[in-house]
């Protein structure tokens, strides 16, 4: 509430209203400009504080990441002909966690023991995916992905993934071999040897 006397007076008391004025406009200013930083701190918590979605694509750079759009739209595997074994095994990852049996499948390795795909996709179903499905979520937050040098070979890598939650912390090894050009997830746990 704004109240201005007038009246007679001398220049002084017209010179310390409208400073008065003038700092009383410059305060409401500054009260405004508090409350529209305050509404956005607001949000950006209430942001913060919504689960955040994770996906595993999102941990590959952004010429993978096109990569991986392309293949999904062409269903061509020579998308992934560039893609090291670790980053395979994220896409591996991110369609079982999507549920893109697919392309999951397109991209087990097939040593022979399967005469078709309906075959390969049978056994991802029922021996496969349960597993790598908790693993998935398991290390959905790894810190570590690498391929381990002393256990691979020129057809084959062993690819580490590692996680940690304060006491808690999991390594999980992957065997992939090459095939058709393409880095391929072995299926099962992995055998040193």
């Amino acid at each position: 509430m704004l109240v201005i006397l007038t009246g007679c007076g001398n220049d002084s008391q017209t010179e310390t209203i409208e400073q008065l004025q003038t700092q009383l406009s410059e305060r409401e200013d500054y009260v405004a400009q508090l409350t529209r930083d305050n509404q956005a701190l607001r949000a950006s918590i209430q942001q913060l504080q919504r689960p955040q979605t994770f996906s595993y694509i999102e941990q590959l750079d952004e010429v993978a990441r096109g990569h991986y759009q392309a293949f999904l739209e062409t269903k061509d595997l020579t998308h992934f002909e560039s893609f090291t074994s670790a980053e395979m095994f994220v896409v591996f990852l991110h369609s079982v966690v999507t549920g893109e049996d697919d392309v999951s499948t397109s991209i087990l390795y097939n040593d022979g023991s399967f005469a078709d795909v309906s075959d390969l996709k049978a056994y991802y179903q029922e021996a496969v995916f349960r597993g790598y499905i908790e693993t998935a979520l398991d290390f959905r937050y790894f810190y570590d992905l690498h391929v381990d040098e002393t256990q691979s070979r020129t057809d084959k890598d062993v690819v580490k993934m590692s996680v940690k939650f304060e006491l808690f912390s999991a390594t999980h090894l992957v065997e992939l071999r090459k095939q058709d050009g393409i880095w391929k997830v072995v299926a099962g746990p992995y055998r040193e040897g």
